[in-house]
């Protein structure tokens, strides 16, 4: 896999053998370091031209309600606009975490994505593999 990004918070690869941008959370982000992250992904899927990401939230911790907002109302109408179609999200037994996650899909019009969850990133990885 090669590194595209790397902050405290996250890391954005891209994996060629599925190509796939692959985005772990290492630890919660702040909001302006959550929307950082989220706009490198969208830079990620331009630069390697793919509309698949896998996203590790299991350290992510709760996206705060504004930032669920914008994901929902800016981030998702311009991922869609890039060719976002497969989102596989790996997400935590920590329930808040997870309902954050599942707060932000339910915000979003017309979702275009094709998304799943899993307990870990290989399933994830598995998963968008066959698209």
């Amino acid at each position: 896999m090669e590194n595209y990004f790397e902050s405290e918070c996250i890391i954005v690869k891209y994996s060629k053998a599925v190509n796939t941008i692959i985005a772990i959370w290492k630890t919660p982000p702040l909001s302006e370091e959550f929307r950082t992250g989220m706009e490198t992904m969208l830079r990620a899927m331009a630069h390697f031209k793919t509309g698949k990401i896998v996203a590790d939230t299991v350290y992510m911790g709760a996206v705060h309600p504004d930032d669920q907002e914008w994901v929902a109302s800016d981030w998702y109408s311009r991922a869609a606009e890039a060719g976002f179609s497969h989102n596989a999200i790996v997400v935590p037994a920590d329930i808040f975490t997870e309902m954050s996650v599942e707060a932000i899909l339910n915000r979003v019009e017309n979702n275009v994505a094709a998304i799943n969850y899993f307990p870990n990133v290989d399933e994830a990885i598995a998963w968008i593999g066959k698209f």
